[in-house]
């Protein structure tokens, strides 16, 4: 599905313990807050130059979780975490093919 409009839109995102999104294409994908976190792609989190993580997944608190979140124009999501963070932009396209997470159905 990866390039498809409707599978890189967004329906409805909700927060519960865990991140959802359901697509517009019916797709329904979940995600741990911590491993969100751990996966953000910031230039504090990945170094801008080599692409080399350098976030200490042991530095995030395993009870991390959102404060806030903001669309970022009609393409991805920006996340205020509990631990103060907030510079990731989190693509649709990278949340629906490459940050962990897992499938539901409907």
């Amino acid at each position: 599905m990866a390039g498809s409009k409707l599978s890189t839109r967004p329906k409805e995102i909700t927060f519960d313990g865990r991140m959802h999104i359901i697509w517009h294409d019916g797709a329904h994908t979940i995600y741990n807050y911590w491993d969100l976190r751990t996966a953000c792609p910031c230039a504090s989190c990945v170094d801008e130059l080599t692409g080399e993580k350098v976030l200490d997944d042991n530095s995030v608190p395993k009870e991390i979780h959102p404060v806030k979140s903001a669309y970022i124009g009609n393409y991805a999501l920006e996340i205020l975490w509990s631990d103060d963070h907030n510079t990731g932009i989190y693509t649709f396209q990278k949340l629906r093919d490459e940050y962990p997470h897992s499938t539901a159905a409907i």
